[in-house]
């Protein structure tokens, strides 16, 4: 028996395509923006940092102490 199914060549495949392309270019872009922000974050809590810079950083980047450690110590990403 012939499969019956519609063939899928209709304006959602292209949808599918162009949906595809956009999620692996955000992907990139937001592995890139998650790189800058550990640089960032190296650059300016330097290992010893005090906790009131620190709690500055916090109160900037809008991420919870616990993130700003993890991203510090390497453990994050």
């Amino acid at each position: 028996m012939p499969n019956e199914d519609p063939p899928l060549a209709d304006w959602r495949l292209e949808e599918l395509r162009r949906l595809g392309d956009v999620e692996r270019r955000l992907s990139l872009e937001l592995a890139d923006t998650r790189e800058a922000i550990v640089q960032m974050i190296g650059q300016v809590l330097p290992q010893h940092a005090k906790p009131t810079q620190i709690e500055q950083v916090v109160q900037a980047s809008g991420y919870s102490r616990w993130m700003i450690e993890r991203l510090r110590d390497g453990k994050m990403w």
